[in-house]
């Protein structure tokens, strides 16, 4: 067990604040800082501990491989507490390198977005919806364009794949999946929150100016 301490180099044990190595460069997923602190470090394998000097966040780096990694995407604005947790949960799976994890959640969000814009859970059968009546009914509802359609008919199968086969998916096709989704977000919800009126603004348009 004592083994599994040995050669580790620590600051102000081996080194201190004024060596070069002391100091690194990388890409903070929190706040987006480049700077680094060493915290210690294990030559032989090149494993790092780090610290965002912007933010304080730690990372661990292992042969140039940086974990926590960097979050794609942004947050929608407007996004209700299930579907911000759920676009959380996809970021992360991104982040991790869970490519095939990311396209079934997102797939999962889809279908979640289309019931919650007015397609029925279950239809007759007690079935619930396939992806291509998601898709036209958030394109009937004016939530997608036709424009994207290209775009839906490229990443369908990737979806689809996730759920019913072990097939993974690669890095390029989960971004292209999460794009799409984080798009559909955006429509969904953002557009509808950056039109919302202002409560202050208004209350003053409302008022009438007497002398």
């Amino acid at each position: 067990m004592s083994g599994v301490f040995s050669n580790i180099k620590r600051i102000d044990h081996d080194y201190t604040k004024t060596n070069d190595v002391a100091w690194d460069t990388g890409h903070c997923p929190d706040c987006g800082g480049t700077q680094m602190g060493v915290v210690a470090f294990l030559p032989e394998s090149e494993l790092y501990w780090l610290r965002c000097v912007g933010c304080g966040r730690g990372f661990v780096r292992e042969w140039g491989v940086t974990l926590p990694g960097a979050q794609p995407f942004d947050v929608p604005k407007g996004l209700p507490n299930t579907e911000a947790a759920v676009w959380a949960e996809i970021r992360s799976c991104l982040a991790a390198g869970a490519f095939t994890a990311s396209a079934m959640m997102c797939r999962k969000l889809l279908f979640h977005v289309a019931v919650a814009t007015g397609l029925p859970a279950k239809d007759k059968s007690n079935r619930a919806p396939t992806y291509a009546q998601c898709v036209n009914h958030l394109e009937a509802e004016g939530v997608i364009t036709k424009r994207m359609r290209t775009w839906v008919d490229r990443i369908k199968d990737i979806g689809n794949d996730a759920n019913h086969e072990i097939t993974p998916v690669t890095e390029k096709q989960a971004l292209d999946v999460a794009g799409f989704t984080h798009q559909l977000l955006r429509l969904s919800y953002e557009m509808d929150e950056l039109v919302k009126p202002d409560d202050a603004e208004d209350e003053g348009q409302g008022e009438i100016l007497t002398i």
